[in-house]
C-alpha cells in the first residue's frame, strides 16, 4: 500500500507481528487484496443510492460494513455486546477510532469476546481507547442474564 487509507489497519501491527502470525508470501496477499478492497468502496454509482435519505458515501458505507460485522458474528453473545454497542456509537467515531474498531472486528470472534471480557490479555496493537470502552461496556452489561424486556430492547436494535 502507498499510503494509509481510512481504513489501514498495518499501523496497529507491526510487520514483525504480523510476520509471527502469517508467512510472509500470505502477508503480501493480504496487503495486496486490501489494496483491492480499498479501491473498491471509494465510489458508489447514483444507481446504487437510496431514493431517499442521505446519499451513501465511502465514509457512509464503511461505518455501515462495521456495523453489519457488528452484529453478525455468529455467536450470540458477541452479536449482543457488539452489535448494541456499534448500534449506539459507530456514527460518532472518528474515522481513526472507527479502523481501531475495525482492527478488533478483523479478530476471531471467541478472541474478541474473551478479550472485551477480560479474560485473555489484549495484544499490545488492540490496546486502544475503543478497547478500553468496550471492555467497560461489556462489564456493565452482562450477557446471559435472563431478562425479557432488555432482550426485547437490544433485538429491537439488531434488526436488519
Amino acid at each position: 500500500m502507498t499510503g494509509p487509507t481510512m481504513v489501514d489497519l498495518s499501523k496497529f501491527a507491526t510487520e514483525e507481528e504480523q510476520s509471527k502470525r502469517l508467512p510472509h508470501h500470505a502477508v503480501l496477499r493480504d496487503q495486496e487484496l486490501r489494496k483491492e478492497h480499498h479501491a473498491i468502496r471509494q465510489s458508489y454509482p447514483e444507481s446504487a443510492q437510496p431514493s431517499e435519505g442521505p446519499k451513501v458515501d465511502a465514509e457512509l458505507a464503511y461505518r455501515k460494513r462495521l456495523l453489519y460485522r457488528s452484529k453478525q458474528r455468529g455467536w450470540l453473545e458477541v452479536d449482543l455486546l457488539l452489535g448494541s454497542w456499534a448500534a449506539d456509537n459507530i456514527m460518532t467515531l472518528s474515522l481513526e477510532e472507527c479502523a481501531q474498531f475495525e482492527a478488533i472486528l478483523n479478530m476471531e470472534t471467541l478472541d474478541i469476546y474473551n478479550m472485551i471480557s477480560g479474560q485473555m490479555q489484549v495484544p499490545d496493537f488492540l490496546q486502544t481507547p475503543i478497547m478500553e470502552k468496550l471492555q467497560k461496556y461489556c462489564q456493565s452489561k452482562p450477557v446471559g442474564t435472563a431478562d425479557p424486556t432488555m432482550y426485547a430492547k437490544i433485538k429491537a436494535k439488531m434488526s436488519n
